[in-house]
């Protein structure tokens, strides 16, 4: 059998080894929110980026028609309905 000094040195280090991973655990836990908030950063960005792409591919195709639109009443004025 273990003595009580044997005893109370391995409660010591039981102690000590539970704090130390209690304290990994929450700078773990820091670790997976600071993450986290990077991670709704990024995708906020990517759904502004697609808002943009969005965007200009509409102001091209407006473009394009008003071009379509100027180059047929200029050129070719049979084919303008308005």
């Amino acid at each position: 059998m273990t003595s009580k000094k044997e005893m109370a040195e391995m409660l010591r280090q039981s102690v000590e080894t539970n704090n130390k991973l209690t304290k990994h655990i929450e700078a773990l836990w820091v670790e997976i929110g600071e993450k986290q908030s990077k991670i709704y950063e990024l995708n906020y960005e990517i759904s502004e980026l697609d808002e943009k792409k969005d965007s200009s591919k509409k102001e091209d195709l407006i473009e394009k028609a008003q071009f379509q639109k100027d180059w047929l009443e200029n050129y070719n004025h049979s084919k303008v309905d308005n």
